[in-house]
């Protein structure tokens, strides 16, 4: 089980440092967090403040 586990780690590292470390996979990867990130934020904003903008 421990060697699974190891495996299945070593794994998750290799496909963290293909989209990190290549720059053009970093590029797109940079965009869909920003992305999503302005979504939550959206999100918690309207959830937060939006009886106020409420005409």
């Amino acid at each position: 089980m421990a060697a699974a586990v190891k495996a299945a780690m070593e794994k998750i590292r290799a496909f963290w440092d293909s989209q990190y470390h290549n720059e053009q996979n970093w590029a797109v990867n940079y965009r869909v967090l920003k992305a999503a990130g302005l979504f939550a934020g959206s999100i918690i904003l309207m959830q937060n403040f939006g009886d106020s903008m409420a005409v």
